[in-house]
C-alpha cells in the first residue's frame, strides 16, 4: 500500500500504528480510536488493530479500509478549507456522522459512477 497520497495538491503521509500507539497519540483508551487525520502534519494514522481480540484477517482489513476512507474524507475536507470555515455551524466539516456517510457511502456511489463510465 503507498504511504503517500495526494489531497488536492497537497502530500499526505500514510501510518500504520499500533494501538498503544493510536490511543497515546490520542490520549485515549486502546481501541477507542481507529485512527486519525492531523491536519497540521498533514498526517493520516491508521491503527494496526493489533489489541482486537476475536478479530479475524479479514474484519482487520475491513476495519483498515474503512477507517483510510474515513480518514482520508477527513483530509479532503481540511484541504479544501471545509474544516475551519463550517460558518455557524460548529464546523459541520468535521462532524463523525457526515464523514462516516462519506467514507461508507463512497465505494457505492464509485460503483455507479464506473458503471456509467463517467470517472
Amino acid at each position: 500500500m503507498k504511504d503517500k497520497i495526494n489531497v488536492l495538491g497537497t502530500e499526505y503521509r500514510i501510518a500504520f500504528k499500533s494501538d498503544e500507539e493510536i490511543a497515546e497519540d490520542m490520549n485515549a483508551e486502546i481501541g477507542q480510536y481507529g485512527g486519525y487525520c492531523n491536519e497540521a502534519k498533514k498526517l493520516i494514522a491508521i491503527a494496526l488493530f493489533d489489541k482486537c481480540k476475536g478479530e479475524t484477517e479479514e474484519s482487520k482489513a475491513y476495519l483498515t479500509n474503512w477507517n483510510l476512507r474515513h480518514e482520508i474524507t477527513h483530509a479532503f475536507l481540511n484541504e479544501s478549507g471545509l474544516s475551519s470555515n463550517s460558518n455557524s455551524t460548529e464546523q459541520w466539516a468535521k462532524n463523525e456522522e457526515m464523514v462516516d456517510w462519506f467514507a461508507i457511502q463512497s465505494p457505492k456511489i464509485y460503483k455507479v459512477f464506473a458503471e456509467l463510465d463517467i470517472l
